[in-house]
């Protein structure tokens, strides 16, 4: 019966190789339990192999060694294909490599008696080409050197501005963010043999509202703003914060924001300076005409370059939203039963609450 074969890492190769010399190399491999044959074809590659562990190789194979490929020109047009889907931005699902596998082993004359596109080949394949199934990522992701070269113009445009013109409370940082009106995780401990785990629901766990968060840059909060869903166009003021219905929640309201809010904040008669990110509402022409006839300039965050200098995003947003959670979760424990019932009805109650608790994580 046959043994399966062993794989063994550069690393081991070279130390069985340092181990065994001045000493009787048949006697090693009994002890060793290693093929004498293979042993002596490590000691003729020690210095391949120490090149190897020099490079940080020490972990993998020996290059062209294992089993190779049987259709390597097949594989390379699939991974051609893939990379010509990608850079189009286009999904590419396992069973969209399957199909296309199938399609094109005919063209090269491969039967689907040979090749069947299996998940097991599938499988060997992504990893021949260091692919795998990834989830598609929502941040603006740029390379280090784009990083770098859109941080040292921004800052060149930083240095050019004369800020001796504006108050320290004059100079406002606004950023928008998501607030979800669940209990967020729905991950709890509990006992290893339970097959089923209740966390109860509050209705609206993947519901959200738009908040608008600003600090002045002497480090005075503004009071949050946030946007609901619904057909009021009318700001209320609500628990301590600004509310306003909006049938796209989730849309920019800056214009609304910037027109109620800004002008009681601005103190004396210095111009306003606002710095928030370039989402194209901020970019607007109709926006800047706006800001201008208020006395206020703007400072855009490049794209991308929120998380590295953006205020909001770097120190606070964070601790904002960790924050937040727990006092939603508390608000819920405490209404509810020993039956795992609601005592009440979600509903403008609760959006209450949630205003209450977005005030309390914020200020």
């Amino acid at each position: 019966m046959s043994t399966k074969r062993k794989s063994y890492s550069v690393e081991y190769k070279k130390g069985i190789v340092e181990d065994s010399k001045g000493v009787n190399l048949v006697a090693f491999c009994k002890e060793k339990m290693l093929d004498l044959r293979m042993v002596r074809k490590w000691r003729a590659d020690y210095d391949y192999l120490c090149q190897l562990v020099d490079q940080g190789n020490e972990k993998k194979r020996r290059v062209g060694s294992g089993r190779q490929p049987l259709f390597s020109e097949l594989e390379d047009c699939i991974w051609e294909w893939i990379a010509g889907r990608r850079a189009m931005a286009l999904v590419v699902r396992r069973a969209d490599i399957q199909k296309f596998a199938l399609e094109t082993a005919i063209e090269f004359d491969i039967s689907t008696e040979e090749f069947k596109a299996s998940s097991h080949w599938l499988d060997n394949f992504l990893k021949r080409y260091e692919l795998s199934l990834r989830r598609s990522t929502t941040l603006f992701k740029l390379e280090d050197n784009e990083v770098v070269k859109r941080a040292l113009a921004f800052k060149l445009f930083v240095d050019g501005i004369d800020f001796s013109k504006y108050q320290l409370s004059n100079m406002i940082a606004m950023d928008e963010t998501a607030v979800f009106l669940g209990q967020g995780a729905q991950t709890t401990v509990h006992h290893k043999a339970s097959s089923s785990i209740y966390v109860p629901s509050t209705g609206y766990d993947s519901a959200r509202v738009t908040c608008i968060l600003a600090i002045h840059l002497d480090g005075k909060k503004v009071s949050p703003f946030l946007i609901t869903k619904g057909k009021k166009d009318q700001i209320q003021r609500v628990s301590g914060i600004y509310v306003i219905e909006s049938e796209n929640d989730w849309c920019t309201q800056a214009v609304k924001w910037v027109d109620f809010m800004l002008p009681p904040l601005l103190r004396g008669q210095n111009r306003g300076l606002l710095v928030w990110d370039s989402a194209s509402t901020h970019r607007a022409k109709d926006m800047k005409n706006f800001l201008a006839e208020r006395k206020i300039d703007q400072i855009m965050i490049p794209a991308g370059m929120t998380g590295y200098l953006q205020i909001l995003d770097i120190a606070i947003n964070k601790p904002f939203k960790d924050h937040l959670p727990m006092e939603i979760n508390e608000y819920i424990e405490n209404r509810m039963v020993s039956s795992n019932e609601y005592l009440y009805d979600w509903s403008n109650e609760y959006l209450r609450a949630v205003f209450i608790n977005v005030y309390d994580g914020w200020m």
